[in-house]
């Protein structure tokens, strides 16, 4: 009965006790127990007298320990009296016992040594054991006493897990702070329990929420910083326990003064987020104890932790949103003024002028009615007007009393949400102001008064708001500069609009460029991109497609700053679109592009352009070029070749053709894309940079990550020259391949998902033109393998939203397919042999998968990683068609 108790407390798989006989020999009161390094541990255990706890798979004298040990000496050590040793080997459903498994045998061994040395042997029957009777009930009592601890131990910690999962939650933040105050009362046994946050700007603390009575009342109440205990904590960022509430000076009794609430003892601690302290939680009156104790604290810091991390969640989420959607508002903001910019750029009359830009006011005021007035002379003033797609202009006298006039007059903005003309006012206001209206005056960098724009009628049926004044304010100063440039012709005014176009076209340059840098194959990929001027005329792009397949380019635009930027935005965008559909060959996607491209190059400008395409199933990289530099191919035996093609830049004729070629890379190989600021910038002593050295400088560096060798490379450029202004813009693009597995994709796992995975090994596998029979097998016994993830890894288990990973590698040899899950264990030494005559019986008990993958694929191998990740890898010998 002893051992099993101590097999059952831990989930042991079996045990014993080893006993000491008279020649101080160990043996076993368990005939079957005799393992050999069952009784070395036992031994050594008894010989030091000391407990031992051994993992599995670790060594032991020199032998490899199958299972997890654990072994307690037992008997008296001040007296030197053995006894023996309890020995516990293996437990179920884990690998190793757990050190709380180790303690608990401990405890047991040493009270199963106590009952042992208080024993006596009646002299009649020496297998007959007593118990003083003093001995049993301090043991019965002791236990009872662990009994009730562990059960209060238990509710603790169903409390703070319960806490830690509503903190992983979407829920609302009141009510999950309302939720761990409540779970804090009933913890510690309060009559209320209550948040206190900092105010920064008053230097006080104020009541966020309160669990008890007195919410209302406590609301309006403050405690200053370092005043009272909720004050003291939260400047000494220490825990507090006041048991004399009443009696001490430190308590604030405003609190209670205005609240008509009698406090006797407070828990208090702070709350504590990135070493900043936002605020402290307190836990008020006892209830069923007098007073809190020592022991509180500990527990009550980690309720105050999980509620400072759910304050500090829902504000980074709420600061997340709210930088979310600026960021969306100001990416429109920036894309409508930016075509602003090239309207008052492009407009070579001031009439042009306006009838470009009062549309972009409507379309963007979301207007019914938009209009630009202009004064002409002391007595008219010219009227532009766009009202539901229809442009019309009119000159008319200024009247009186018109609240657009006064506007001007005396440079006042106007806002009304819901603007109806009355009989003083101009005729004008009545033709174009009507409903919720805005009016901005304009004036002249001189400070003269010469117009203004306005808008009337929210198509929403909702009022202008601030936003929408800030815009149009943004939107006008737009307008003045290039009504004040195409009017007055000043080349101060030129300037600052060219400077304001500049920094939009910056904002866009910056969206256009890829930001995710691919992932998912066998390269790693470096990108570094500098500007020599405030704008730059290099780009590039990459894409990875469905199936699994990627395309890049680098270009560079003939000329400098804004033009060459402008001419950059329109260039990538219609290569971008194009190469989104990847049927085409590299040389058919620049011939194409080249037509567009051609049609839209107004000024002369062209693109010189080096594209790419990399289909991973069978290592290769096509490439076509637009009269680009040719580009670098770095072998693994640091040989190198360039990579050439022939055809015209992008924009330069009409009509051309593009050809390129196809090479295969190898893990070590580097594929090196760049622009020729990489190359020709030179020294004080206009010597180059050149190719061969940017290309040695490469090679010294391939054994590291892309984008360091390309910082290092470009920190060595720099300092070539010294003292000189950077000349071109910098662009380069280093692919390093590696052994990686060519293709990866994660899936969710559930039935459905099946034959997705099917469709995406037969995406990959399809340019490798297998045998008819392989690809079957091959498909065949993945069904199977991701079928059995699906229905058996995460069977009985609590993960949320379980996934599986696929992943694809070629050789000239092999097909390796990798299945990954973090589900239950695989263990394939238990999968039953399967049996045809049992299937037929309508007993079916599985193994068909297993057996089935065993047999089609020339080798199956099964593992589990470090991380806790189950894998299978299935591998089958190609033989191409």
């Amino acid at each position: 009965m002893v051992i099993r108790e101590a097999i059952r407390s831990v989930g042991a798989k079996r045990g014993t006790i080893f006993l000491n006989d008279d020649n101080g020999n160990l043996h076993s009161i368990l005939e079957d127990t005799t393992d050999s390094l069952a009784l070395s541990i036992a031994e050594e255990t008894l010989e030091g007298r000391k407990s031992t706890f051994i993992k599995k798979n670790s060594s032991w004298k020199g032998q490899v320990a199958n299972e997890s040990y654990i072994a307690c000496y037992l008997g008296d050590k001040n007296e030197s009296k053995d006894i023996g040793v309890i020995l516990l080997e293996g437990i179920y459903h884990f690998e190793n016992f757990s050190f709380s498994d180790f303690e608990t045998i401990i405890v047991y061994s040493e009270t199963l040594s106590l009952l042992l040395n208080e024993a006596f042997y009646e002299e009649s029957n020496l297998e007959e054991i007593y118990l003083k009777f003093s001995t049993s009930l301090i043991l019965l009592l002791h236990s009872t006493d662990n009994h009730q601890k562990n059960i209060r131990l238990e509710f603790l910690l169903k409390e703070v897990i319960r806490v830690s999962g509503l903190i992983n939650s979407s829920v609302n933040l009141d009510i999950l702070l309302r939720d761990v105050m409540e779970s804090v009362k009933t913890v510690f046994k309060t009559e209320s329990c209550s948040i206190l946050l900092v105010d920064k700007e008053r230097n006080d603390l104020y009541f966020h929420i309160v669990a008890g009575d007195k919410q209302e009342e406590l609301s309006k109440i403050r405690v200053p910083m370092g005043k009272g205990i909720a004050g003291t904590v939260a400047s000494s960022r220490e825990p507090m326990i006041i048991n004399d509430a009443q009696n001490d000076d430190r308590v604030y009794k405003v609190v209670d003064k205005e609240s008509q609430f009698v406090t006797r003892n407070i828990l208090a601690a702070p709350l504590v987020v990135n070493d900043e302290v936002i605020g402290i939680m307190e836990a008020i009156n006892t209830i069923d104890r007098n007073n809190f104790n020592d022991e509180d604290i500990e527990l009550f810091l980690s309720f105050s932790d999980a509620a400072a991390l759910a304050i500090q969640k829902t504000r980074l989420v709420s600061d997340l949103e709210r930088s979310n959607k600026e960021l969306e508002k100001t990416v429109s903001e920036l894309a409508s003024l930016f075509e602003l910019g090239l309207s008052i750029n492009e407009s070579k009359t001031v009439e042009e002028l306006f009838l470009k830009s009062i549309h972009i006011i409507a379309r963007e005021m979301n207007a019914f009615m938009a209009c630009i007035f202009i004064l002409s002379g002391s007595d008219r003033i010219e009227i532009k007007s766009l009202k539901d797609d229809s442009y019309e202009k009119t000159i008319e006298n200024i009247p009186e009393n018109s609240v657009i006039i006064n506007s001007i007059r005396e440079n006042s903005v106007f806002t009304h949400d819901n603007f109806i003309a009355s009989e003083e006012s101009g005729f004008i206001d009545a033709l174009y102001l009507n409903g919720s209206s805005l009016i901005i005056p304009m004036q002249f960098s001189n400070g003269k008064p010469f117009g203004a724009i306005s808008v009337s009628g929210h198509k929403s049926d909702v009022p202008y708001g601030h936003t929408h004044l800030r815009l149009l304010f943004t939107i006008t100063s737009q307008f003045i500069k290039g009504y004040e440039n195409l009017k007055l012709n000043q080349d101060m005014i030129a300037k600052k609009a060219i400077e304001k176009e500049i920094e939009i076209t910056k904002e866009i340059q910056k969206n256009i460029l890829p930001s995710k840098i691919p992932i998912g194959s066998n390269f790693e990929l470096g990108v570094k991109s500098v500007a020599a001027k405030d704008v730059s005329g290099d780009f590039y792009d990459f894409y990875k497609y469905e199936d699994g397949q990627f395309s890049f380019l680098i270009a560079d635009v003939s000329g400098k700053s804004l033009p060459a930027a402008i001419f950059m935005a329109m260039s990538s965008s219609i290569i971008r679109t194009i190469s989104r559909e990847h049927s085409r060959s590299p040389a058919e996607l620049l011939q194409e592009a080249n037509v567009l491209i051609y049609e839209d190059s107004q000024s002369g400008m062209f693109v010189t352009l080096f594209y790419i395409s990399y289909n991973p199933a069978v290592s290769e990289i096509e490439f076509a070029s637009a009269g680009h530099n040719d580009q670098i191919w770095i072998k693994s035996d640091n040989t190198y070749e360039l990579i050439k093609g022939s055809g015209a830049p992008l924009g330069v004729i009409p009509s051309t053709k593009y050809t390129g070629g196809k090479f295969k890379v190898r893990a070590g190989d580097l594929v090196v894309l760049y622009t020729d600021g990489a190359i020709e910038e030179k020294n004080s002593l206009e010597e180059e940079y050149g190719l061969e050295r940017f290309v040695n400088e490469i090679i010294k560096r391939k054994h590291l990550p892309s984008n360091q060798i390309i910082e290092e490379v470009f920190s060595d450029i720099q300092s070539f020259s010294t003292g000189m202004e950077q000349f071109d813009d910098f662009t380069v693009l280093i692919f390093k391949f590696n052994e990686d597995f060519q293709f990866r994709k994660t899936f969710p796992a559930q039935d459905k998902q099946i034959p997705r995975v099917r469709d995406f090994i037969i995406e990959a596998i399809k340019y490798k033109v297998l045998n008819e029979t392989i690809t079957e097998d091959i498909l065949l016994c993945c069904d199977e393998a991701s079928t059995n993830i699906v229905m058996h890894s995460y069977r009985d288990t609590n993960i949320r939203n379980p996934t599986f990973e696929c992943a694809i590698k070629f050789s000239d040899e092999s097909v390796q397919v990798l299945f990954r899950d973090k589900g239950n264990r695989f263990e394939r030494e238990k999968v039953q042999k399967p049996s045809l005559v049992a299937n037929l019986k309508g007993e079916r008990k599985g193994g068909f998968g297993i057996f089935l993958m065993e047999t089609l694929m020339d080798e199956t191998i099964y593992r589990q990683t470090e991380d806790g990740y189950n894998e299978i890898l299935l591998i089958k010998k190609i033989i191409p068609e």
